[in-house]
């Protein structure tokens, strides 16, 4: 680990870790979200609800958090 004792490596290393951790994190948190999504309409379209229920129900949470649910 003898790189490690070179402050311009350990430079480039942490400014490469403050850059891909925080994207990787957003695209996590965005797939996570998608994925959320997808499975409530599919229960709700399980539960016999029909497309302008499922469409009110969305839209009255979005106004309720603030998001919007597509």
């Amino acid at each position: 680990m003898a790189f490690l004792s070179n402050p311009t490596t350990v430079f480039w290393l942490a400014i490469v870790a403050i850059s891909v951790v925080p994207t990787a994190l957003v695209f996590w948190h965005k797939t996570r979200k998608a994925e959320m999504d997808a499975d409530l309409k599919m229960r709700m379209l399980e539960m016999g609800m029909s497309a302008s229920d499922i469409e009110r129900v969305l839209k009255a949470e979005s106004s309720d958090t603030g998001t919007r649910h597509v």
